[in-house]
């Protein structure tokens, strides 16, 4: 007699393993752009590009700190003249950290004006490294709807920041964000993604944490590959999922390859 629960079993086992194989070939480009100079960083910025520990560069940011810091006018500036080498109608998503300064910045390279049909999302996923400094806390969403009329806000849980604490986030903890953040972008329909988020945080995630893998093959040795980004560089990458013969695995990890422009 056929053994109807082990017949069962048997497609379950093997429909899991195709959505895994399929999953695994998904791949997405991705453009990633820090956004420009904001009111906390220019003293603290030119401190670091002179080799100060991060010790003073976080004391000299905290001397010019302030609550969400947006942009200042050279930061507007470098916003503007951000290029991006296709054409913006081809963003099939745009994301921003939750913090004003990228926000304006994801205005400003790909403004909500043009009728290209992109989704504009902000997720906290891709905020700068949280706690402690106040230019890293967010305004409430009430305020950013008002600010910022063109975004989604749904997937800011609560109106006022209740993730901000008066500690610093450890970088593995903020690594661990910006896989969270990838992770979720990689189960989106979009395949072309424009990302605008922080120094922080994109050099945590890109360098620190065990389940990404960065393959970029630009050599240079004014600035290695995971140097923190400028403001308002661009770096675009193709994400996909490593394959696995492993049904339990359920934390794939995710390639980001460089390609072209």
């Amino acid at each position: 007699m056929v053994n109807l629960n082990r017949i069962l079993l048997l497609i379950i086992a093997m429909s899991q393993r195709a959505s895994l194989q399929v999953l695994a070939c998904t791949s997405k480009r991705i453009s990633i752009v820090r956004h420009g100079q904001a009111m906390h960083n220019p003293r603290a910025e030119v401190a670091k590009a002179n080799g100060c520990s991060m010790e003073e560069f976080i004391a000299i940011m905290r001397e010019d700190d302030c609550l969400d810091a947006p942009l200042t006018d050279l930061g507007k500036e470098q916003a503007k003249t951000v290029k991006i080498p296709t054409t913006k109608s081809n963003f099939d998503l745009v994301v921003s950290s939750s913090l004003s300064r990228a926000l304006q910045t994801a205005d400003a390279v790909c403004p909500p004006s043009i009728k290209n049909g992109s989704k504009r999302v902000c997720c906290e996923h891709f905020r700068e490294v949280n706690g402690d400094l106040l230019n890293a806390k967010r305004r409430s969403r009430s305020e950013l709807e008002k600010l910022f009329p063109s975004w989604d806000f749904s997937h800011l849980s609560t109106d006022e920041d209740s993730l901000w604490t008066p500690e610093m986030e450890e970088f593995p903890a903020v690594a661990e964000r910006g896989y969270i953040g990838l992770d979720w972008l990689m189960k989106r329909p979009e395949e072309s993604i424009l990302l605008v988020a922080h120094g922080g945080i994109l050099r945590y995630l890109m360098t620190i944490h065990p389940l990404i893998s960065l393959q970029d093959e630009r050599k240079s040795a004014e600035k290695p590959v995971e140097a923190r980004f400028d403001n308002c560089e661009v770096r675009h990458y193709r994400l996909s999922w490593i394959n696995s013969d492993n049904m339990e695995e359920k934390r794939r990890k995710i390639v980001m390859t460089e390609v072209d422009p």
